[in-house]
């Protein structure tokens, strides 16, 4: 997806692999993950070869549930947030994934007793970090989702639109959890260009009068 990615939106992409994941070092958690993504952040935020005002978070996924915590935290680094299929919370997704749990376990919107929510040490509650989201957020839903409940999304829709006037939903109906882009064609690229051209807007120079990268600058948190 990256590759096309770079080609259909003429972007810069910076790709994060979280402690514990792929060849990084350490034991993935919550806080962790979200020290490494706040680090990629300010990194590029230092970088003299691309227009900081244009760094777009892009979160697929766990990914979005980092790129909402991140976004929400950094409201005068990030321009834009974009979420494709994300869960509500990983309580709410046990009940999904474990379903004789359900009775158990569980975030603030289910009817459960929540009996065994404190052992959950990674709770990743996406659900309250979205509204609390300032910048113009695009909610990118697979209606095919075999992992997330696509009703998942629209929860999150639902409680970032009631603060945040900036929010866009669109929904894929062939789209599944990881292809999402590539069964939406061009209509998935379009609404991911429509968004930018809106939102991160390109600009002809720095303050310093020297010209700078027109590109976003996405910051792929999968």
């Amino acid at each position: 997806m990256v590759r096309i990615m770079i080609q259909k939106l003429k972007c810069n992409v910076f790709m994060l692999s979280y402690r514990g994941y792929g060849e990084s070092e350490g034991y993935p958690s919550q806080h962790g993950i979200i020290k490494d993504a706040q680090a990629a952040l300010d990194h590029l935020s230092q970088r003299a070869d691309i227009d900081t005002s244009r760094i777009v978070v892009f979160g697929r996924s766990l990914g979005g549930a980092v790129g909402a915590v991140l976004t929400k935290n950094n409201p005068e680094k990030v321009s834009a947030l974009i979420l494709e299929n994300t869960f509500t919370s990983i309580l709410d997704m046990a009940g999904v994934l474990l379903p004789f749990l359900k009775w158990f376990i569980g975030g603030s919107g289910t009817k459960s007793l929540k009996l065994l929510n404190f052992v959950v040490r990674s709770p990743w509650k996406t659900i309250d970090a979205i509204g609390e989201v300032k910048q113009p957020v695009l909610f990118l839903s697979g209606l095919k989702d075999e992992m997330v409940p696509p009703f998942h999304m629209k929860m999150l829709y639902a409680k970032a639109a009631t603060r945040n006037s900036q929010c866009t939903f669109v929904e894929f109906p062939s789209g599944m959890h990881m292809d999402t882009w590539l069964t939406g064609g061009d209509v998935y690229w379009r609404t991911v260009m429509q968004f930018l051209a809106k939102h991160a807007p390109e600009e002809r120079k720095a303050d310093t009068g020297n010209l700078i990268s027109h590109d976003v600058c996405f910051i792929d948190a999968y």
